[in-house]
């Protein structure tokens, strides 16, 4: 029986107790939960190194691929300045320097168009240079002479010329992909990058990139695509070496000791497809199961990049993580479980007991594990924390630290354990006596918590900005031992907010103060006046705009730099200068008491603003226009003396350019009424404001009514009956005049088609051309649009063109006027005589008629010269085979000297003057007009 009650004891010996289990399993969940946390914070820390790893190299590849760019910039500027005529020893002595400072630069080139009729003086002068010379291309077996072209882009100045001997001479023209790229390079006058090539040096294996930009010819008009196709002399090219390139940047940055990581660049051919230009170390090796485990697996960035107009593809792959990043988490887990199966251990071998002591001893194990597991883990926090952690005595004078976790050390630049022993104070920056210091005094001495901002000394000189809280720790008795002091390393912090303290208020460009800071100055200059004048200038460099237009907003920027260091090296101390936008300034002068002296400081700035200037081998002279609004006369507050001095300045411009205003209140008066008449014409349209009028045109021969002058008229509910010549030229500078151009000519085209369906003959309708409208890109396609939606044949509309519209851009001019004779649409030339156009190019002009400015007309009674002007204009537009139309004819004796002149039609008041449709719609319909004096 003994026996049989003792079995069921052994056999709940040798049992594994639930508290035994749930102690262990307890031990492994909190195990796990942190051994996640800790490697999430290693991974977030890796993903994060990666990240900034890959910006630094992409960042230093970008780099080396711009300069390049700008080596290219460099060598056509050369010919630019120079007209495109650069000798060949000329471009040696400047691109020998860049091929030797830059390895990676196969060759810098200069291409020559060579016509086919220039080829064998251009072969046999080069011989003479180069014995043996010809223009060659590829063939299937290497280059062979080039075969009869009509053009072709000789490779003429090359440097090095002894590594690049087999290029001299090539026909890029003769490379359809080389001709593609080159071609938008002349379109746009940009650099442009070619796919990936292979290229003529060497055996025709290397890859490589061609940077190519046009050289212009100097002085030429290079407005518009066909204007720089005209001008373009030859390209400057540079021949790159996309893998040395890449190695070589990388090696320079010593960026190429990747460790655990693989670079890869990749570039595109010409079909599109995508190639490893440069790899480093090499493709990876697969990663075994355990090793993904413990790293993570791979990651990969690709990160994206334009190099004239090419694009570029840095991919960065991370293998695994290192088991040294790892440490904290894997500790975590070893100690965990070991702290979970000893706990287990601990309790299975008390469950024997009772259950009382079974219970008391469970508590215990359980409090001592946590308590150890604890303190272990607190131990190995503090030493991974990323923030330095210093433990000081108490007790000892000096207070000196007894402990600093690694993170204190590597942030101040001391070794291991070299900080123990040393007293607190020799961690604040020598000299320094700052608030944050005190309160940090303050706290040690009575044994509290404190926190402040104090400014640190590392040990090779840096300093830091650092947030420093202080802790106690005590005894059991209450007593201080010892202090924990935390720190969070706050410099780049402080440095951005500094940094964006100082742009919020001033400009970024220049320097100056900008509309925040400035409205500030206007303020304090009022407070501190006692009543004397001070003086607000709002400055515009005058036609700044061709600046960036032509010469790129690179100089525009250094250009502007350069103004503002003039302008705030001619202005007092106790002045300010402002940039409020673009090439606008702002001045605030203090201590002028009057006009004459404001007016003598405004032009000491002019004048500094007027000298010469040299920039990027360009010497620059600026103009500029100022307006002077004076405190308290002009306005009381800064906001009322800003807006005042720009409707002064915005007087200047319009009065001429460069020069003074001082605002007067009748200003203000006019730029409102500008204002709203803007206002207004910008509804104009979208209300239906607007009407056509229509004056006939008669022919002398037989009195019959041929066609109409369409002219606008606005008609405004408020501001009544708004004359042309003052609406006109501001839709013009608004832009305005586009659309309004483009309802004008529907409009027309529509009445006039409507006439011809009623039966009122074959009628022609005459439609003006504003500049604006004329330049329009599709203004072609517009016309063309605009006869398909209405209907109406192209020889029933006449458009009409000023002289100075067409002469602004000739060559331009005749091509869209050809564009438009081709469709059938009769051309006109409007109020001939009174611009100044050239008669060599009034032959060239694809034009049908000549109208005679009225200025011209009605001097003919009464005034030989005059009358001899008429003349001269009628014979010269028969002569050239034009008709001719007289404008303004009011009296029957103009008529008959025109008739007797052989004018064919005209238009004036004598036949009537410009109405409504159902005004002129009885003329129209009779088909013949009868000159009437009344009319006039």
């Amino acid at each position: 029986m003994n026996r049989l009650l003792a079995e069921p004891l052994l056999r709940r010996r040798h049992m594994v107790s639930r508290a035994a289990v749930a102690t262990f399993l307890a031990g492994l969940a909190l195990t796990a939960v942190l051994f996640g946390v800790a490697r999430q914070l290693e991974a977030d820390s890796a993903r994060a190194d990666f990240s900034q790893r890959t910006a630094v190299r992409t960042a230093a590849v970008t780099r080396a691929f711009s300069e390049a760019v700008s080596d290219l910039r460099s060598l056509n500027l050369l010919f630019a300045a120079n007209g495109g005529a650069i000798s060949r020893d000329a471009f040696d002595a400047f691109a020998q320097p860049l091929t030797t400072r830059n390895g990676y630069l196969l060759a810098l080139e200069y291409h020559r168009f060579v016509s086919a009729a220039e080829r064998p003086a251009f072969e046999a002068e080069r011989r003479r240079y180069w014995p043996g010379f010809v223009i060659r291309e590829r063939g299937p077996g290497g280059l062979v002479p080039a075969a009869p072209r009509e053009r072709y882009l000789v490779a003429d100045y090359i440097v090095p010329i002894a590594s690049n001997a087999p290029v001299y001479g090539y026909d890029a023209w003769s490379n359809p992909q080389q001709r593609q790229f080159t071609q938008q390079a002349i379109d746009t006058g940009l650099p442009t990058a070619s796919p990936l090539l292979r290229l003529v040096q060497g055996d025709g294996s290397l890859r490589g990139v061609l940077v190519t930009m046009p050289v212009y010819r100097g002085g030429a008009d290079l407005s518009s695509e066909t204007g720089r196709w005209r001008a373009t002399l030859g390209c400057t090219t540079v021949v790159l070496d996309a893998a040395l390139l890449v190695g070589g940047s990388l090696h320079a940055g010593r960026l190429l000791s990747m460790g655990d990581y693989t670079l890869t660049l990749y570039g595109y051919t010409g079909d599109g497809r995508r190639v490893a230009v440069f790899r480093h170390p090499g493709a990876p090796a697969p990663l075994s199961p355990l090793e993904r485990w413990f790293g993570g697996g791979p990651a990969t960035i690709t990160r994206s990049f334009d190099v004239a107009g090419t694009r570029w593809e840095m991919e960065t792959q991370r293998l695994t993580r290192r088991l040294d990043t790892q440490a904290g988490s894997l500790s975590i887990l070893g100690y965990g479980l070991f702290l979970s199966g000893a706990a287990g251990w601990l309790v299975q071998q008390r469950g024997a007991r009772t259950r009382r002591i079974e219970s008391l001893v469970e508590r215990r194990t359980a409090d001592l594990a946590m308590t150890a597991g604890a303190l272990r883990l607190h131990q190995r926090a503090i030493e991974a924390a990323a923030n330095p952690i210093l433990m000081i005595s108490a007790t000892r004078p000096g207070y000196p630290i007894e402990y600093a976790n690694p993170s204190c050390e590597r942030t101040l630049g001391y070794g291991e354990g070299e900080l123990v022993g040393m007293p607190l104070a020799t961690l604040a920056r020598q000299g320094s006596d700052e608030p944050g210091l005190e309160e940090l005094r303050q706290a040690l001495y009575e044994c509290r918590k404190g926190h402040a901002l104090v400014r640190q000394a590392a040990r090779d000189g840096r300093e830091l900005v650092s947030e420093v809280y202080l802790a106690p720790v005590n005894d059991e008795y209450g007593r201080t031992e010892h202090f924990v002091v935390t720190t969070y390393d706050v410099t780049m912090a402080k440095r951005y907010e500094a940094e964006l303290a100082h742009r919020a208020r001033y400009d970024t460009l220049t320097g100056l103060a900008n509309r925040a800071l400035l409205s500030d100055r206007i303020e304090r200059a009022i407070a501190v006046a006692n009543g004397n004048p001070v003086w607000t200038v709002a400055l515009d460099i005058d036609h700044f705009k061709l600046i960036n237009d032509t010469l790129g907003r690179r100089l525009g920027d250094d250009a502007l730099r350069a103004i503002a260091a003039r302008i705030a090296g001619a202005m007092r101390q106790a002045d300010t200068a402002a940039r409020t936008g673009g090439d606008d300034f702002v001045l605030v002068l203090c201590g002028c008491l009057d006009e004459r002296q404001a007016a003598t400081q405004v032009q000491a700035v002019r004048d500094a603003i007027a000298e010469p200037m040299p920039i990027h081998d360009q010497v620059l002279v600026f103009g500029s226009s100022a307006g002077v609004a004076g405190y308290p006369v002009d306005g009381e507050d800064p906001e009322t003396l800003v807006k005042h001095a720009e409707v002064a300045m915005y007087r200047a411009k319009e009065t001429g350019r460069n020069g003074v205003q001082f605002y007067a209140p009748h200003m203000n008066a006019h730029a409102t009424d500008r204002l709203a008449l803007e206002g207004a014409l910008r509804g104009a349209l979208r209300n239906d404001q607007f009407e056509l009028y229509f004056q006939p045109q008669v022919d002398l021969g037989s009195g019959r009514v041929v066609g109409t002058e369409a002219l606008i008229r606005w008609r405004h509910p408020h501001l009544g009956t708004v004359r042309p010549d003052r609406f006109i030229a501001l839709a013009e500078e608004t832009g305005l005049i586009v659309p309004i151009g483009a309802w004008v000519l529907r409009t027309a085209c529509r009445q006039n088609q409507h006439w011809q369906r009623a039966g009122f003959g074959p009628l022609r309708v005459g439609v003006n051309l504003s500049a604006r409208q004329f330049s329009e890109p599709d203004l072609v396609q517009t016309v063309q649009r605009v006869l398909d939606e209405t209907g109406l044949g192209a020889d029933s509309l006449e458009i009409e063109l000023t002289e100075s519209m067409m002469m602004a851009d000739v060559e331009s001019a005749i091509d869209t006027m050809r564009c438009l004779k081709a469709m059938g649409v009769t051309l006109s030339i409007d109020d001939f005589g009174t611009g100044y156009s050239s008669l060599a190019y009034l032959k060239r002009f694809p034009v049908d008629v000549l109208k005679i400015d009225q200025s011209f007309v009605r001097d003919i009674v009464g005034s030989p010269d005059g009358a001899a002007m008429v003349d001269a204009i009628i014979s010269l537009a028969h002569g050239l085979r034009m008709h001719v139309i007289a404008e303004g004819v009011e009296t029957l004796a103009q008529l008959d000297y025109l008739r007797g002149c052989g004018c064919d039609e005209v238009q004036g008041h004598i036949y009537g003057r410009p109405g409504r449709v159902e005004d002129v719609e009885p003329l129209l319909r009779m088909g013949w007009m009868e000159p009437t004096p009344e009319h006039a």
